[in-house]
């Protein structure tokens, strides 16, 4: 048992990568890469002007791509939990092959060069013995697996099986890999849908009071990618449809938009642009991040836009600036208000090895003074420094730390300033394939709608860990801790209002096919706060069928 314990532990670990090293081969440009374990997960595609290899391994963060000679441009790697690519920068004209052996995988480059005639020799005279070709020499120190009808010889011939570690990837141009999903020329659909049983508390009368409901929701979805010469454009929608609830309130429909564009202008300039759009009812997180927005619920409308550009300046440093204008609506009888807030952003980048990208940043965020609410009106600065990428081996994400100011001149006296640390983090710790531990926090100021307060200030730390089980299930737990501070003194108490929320969530899953899962997750939340009227204990179950092209991070 126990052997078969290590067997299947190993079996489940993916080789880690030793070594990427540029090479000529039969006298092509190549580029070798070698693994301390076996290969098994291979793939290679074209994406516009980049050759991509895709790999089922792990790469330490000291392993750094090499030089490569001409007509090869750059090579990045590229880490993530479900493995390493390798982007080869190289014009559309240039051919390549990938042959397998073993724990290498050889990326060759161009047409073989052809074979020099033999020169003439007499007769009388047997032809001089001639030194292998460079070729022969490299295919006898590494064989690779026969093809074709030399395969079929099996044994005899010396082959491995075929499919097995030694199964060579095509010896001509494979064919283009296509992202995932339908395909419309280069317009890439991936449609998908979920279906829900909900059975949860919920908050829509004047108090915290809760009441609790049943009802099933659909979330139709539809995301499309479409490149645009050596940038791309994404765009997705998402419709939550609510039937048979107790309130007609919630037998509605929520819909969300993104979109988001990517454009190299040249070699040193690339441009962004994003939208966002939601509508809805229940997600007061597009209204209150915080979550002081928990009762007294009324539809909402948000739109952000945002832009941006990046220069580089061809070294490791790089030059950031970015906008945003965000404007929120809501129900005239809901317990939040109306709100804009605009925002520009500057920072210097360093890129520190392939995978990790360093910088100091500045903001500036104002929020206009709003009919309804003119305590809100505020002004924010922000100095910061970040990292994001590939931080330490398998742990990666991003995380910020600065000093903000805020100015809120018409909030009540104690509320009208800001000083402070603010920080923001989402990192992701790899255990494997399938096993991850996300950890995210953060501490920031958001608008407030309690008495005179401009602002709260919200401090938060969540942990959600995701592990294989047996019978192909996958398995999720966390909890959180959220800190809601307001800075002026209470009417009913004396004292400034303080809430604390706690939470926790399980979640079992399991994929039906590469198309399909099932899922089901229990929610526990409790609020105390130090004025009674806001303490509430809400509990949520939700049983899910998902369908079609889902992203990643949504199967199990």
């Amino acid at each position: 048992m126990s052997a078969a314990l290590v067997l299947a532990w190993g079996l489940a670990v993916p080789p880690r990568l030793l070594e990427v090293r540029s090479e000529r081969v039969e006298g092509r440009p190549a580029l070798v890469v070698v693994a301390a374990a076996p290969l098994l997960d291979v793939s290679a595609r074209r994406e516009g002007l980049d050759v991509v290899v895709s790999l089922g391994a792990t790469a330490p963060g000291l392993l750094f791509p090499p030089a490569v000679p001409p007509p090869l441009e750059a090579v990045r790697i590229e880490r993530s939990a479900g493995g390493v690519r390798l982007r080869v920068r190289v014009a559309p004209t240039v051919s390549y092959e990938v042959r397998r052996e073993r724990d290498r995988i050889v990326l060759l480059f161009g047409s073989a060069p052809a074979a020099a005639d033999a020169p003439p020799t007499s007769a009388s005279a047997g032809p001089p013995p001639t030194p292998a070709a460079a070729s022969d020499l490299y295919r006898g120190l590494f064989p690779s697996s026969p093809t074709g009808s030399d395969a079929d010889a099996g044994a005899g011939a010396g082959g491995a099986p075929a499919g097995g570690p030694d199964a060579a990837l095509p010896s001509e141009r494979p064919p283009e890999e296509r992202p995932e999903g339908l395909h419309a020329g280069s317009l890439t659909l991936k449609p998908s849908a979920s279906l829900r049983y909900v059975d949860a508390d919920v908050s829509l009368f004047d108090t915290p009071q809760i009441v609790r409901d049943r009802y099933a929701e659909a979330r139709p979805a539809l995301a499309l990618e479409l490149p645009l010469r050596d940038g791309m454009l994404r765009l997705d929608y998402e419709a939550r449809l609510r039937r048979y609830s107790s309130f007609a309130e919630l037998n509605g429909v929520s819909h969300q938009a993104n979109a988001h564009v990517d454009y190299p202008m040249g070699p040193s300039l690339t441009v962004r642009g994003s939208g966002h759009f939601a509508r809805g009812l229940l997600e007061t997180a597009e209204v209150d991040p915080g979550g002081e927005y928990f009762f007294r619920l009324g539809h909402f409308t948000r739109r952000q836009f945002g832009g941006g550009a990046r220069v580089h300046t061809g070294g490791p440093f790089d030059v950031d600036v970015a906008g945003v204008l965000d404007k929120v609506t809501v129900d005239e009888e809901a317990g939040f208000f109306d709100y804009d807030r605009r925002s520009v952003a500057g920072g210097l980048g360093i890129a520190i090895g392939a995978e990790r990208r360093s910088s100091l940043n500045y903001s500036f965020e104002e929020v206009p003074p709003s009919p309804e609410r003119p305590e809100a009106e505020s002004r924010i600065h922000t100095l910061s420094a970040a990292v994001e990428g590939e931080i330490m081996p398998l742990l990666s994400g991003r995380a910020a730390a600065g000093y903000a100011w805020r100015e809120s001149p018409r909030a009540a006296p104690g509320g009208q300033r800001f000083r402070g640390l603010i920080f923001g983090a989402q990192l992701t710790r790899d255990f494997g394939r399938s096993a991850h531990l996300v950890l995210s926090g953060n501490r920031s100021t958001e608008l407030s709608a309690f008495e005179h307060n401009a602002f709260y200030v919200a401090t938060s730390l969540l942990a959600v860990l995701t592990a294989p089980l047996p019978l192909s299930l996958s398995f999720s737990a966390g909890g959180g801790y959220h800190v809601n501070r307001y800075p002026t003194v209470a009417t009913a108490l004396g004292t400034p209002r303080r809430d604390a929320i706690v939470n926790w969530t399980a979640g079992l899953g399991r994929r039906i096919s590469r198309w399909a899962f099932v899922r089901a997750d229990y929610r526990r939340d409790r609020r105390d706060s130090n004025l009674d009227f806001y303490d509430q204990r809400t509990h949520a179950f939700y049983a899910e069928l998902g369908l079609g092209f889902l992203p990643p991070g949504v199967r199990p």
